[in-house]
């Protein structure tokens, strides 16, 4: 089972892999850091979709704090990166409207997040080797759900975005590799 040293444990986790990718593994990291992948139609779509309710409800006078309906990859918190490797954190409860995502500064304030009722999860891009000189790059999310109230309450919430997620992880996977292309 794969792991990463952001989470020892997880009770969910996600996977998937590039076609592979003809560059340098320090430009596919870089690529993934400096994407907006709401700029890809079929991403920012699903993203609108998980955002809906959240503006409606604003619309109806029941205000979400300021950022809660503009998820994207600037809501995480960078955790570590290398040559061959990012990874992003975010902790909070996913599965409500605002996400009510936890401010964390660093990867320390990551590491001692521990509300309960709260998840924790890692974003980690990988970038592993293949023939020819070529690279794949890997994307998995890992959750942690500390306790059973927070497993109960995502539990339903990956059940229902579980599709869109990999479609999002993969359309992130293919701009990345249409960016190195250019």
């Amino acid at each position: 089972m794969p792991s990463t040293p952001h989470l020892p444990s997880f009770s969910f986790h996600e996977r998937h892999d590039s076609a592979p990718i003809a560059a340098r593994a320090e430009a596919i990291i870089q690529a993934v850091a400096s994407i907006d992948f709401r700029s890809d139609p079929v991403i920012d779509g699903l993203m609108r979709i998980r955002e809906a309710p959240g503006k409606l409800l604003r619309r109806l006078g029941n205000t979400p704090p300021d950022g809660a309906l503009a998820f994207g990859l600037h809501s995480f918190t960078p955790l570590s990166r290398s040559e061959t490797e990012i990874n992003f954190g975010l902790a909070g409860r996913f599965w409500r409207l605002d996400y009510a995502l936890a401010e964390l500064r660093d990867a320390e304030d990551f590491a001692r997040y521990a509300e309960p009722g709260a998840a924790r999860l890692v974003l980690r891009y990988q970038v592993l080797p293949a023939a020819a000189g070529r690279h794949i790059l890997r994307t998995e999310t890992f959750v942690h759900c500390p306790d059973l109230r927070a497993k109960a309450l995502f539990t339903p919430y990956w059940l229902a975005i579980r599709l869109g997620s990999g479609w999002i992880r993969r359309r992130t996977l293919l701009a990345v590799a249409r960016t190195l292309a250019v």
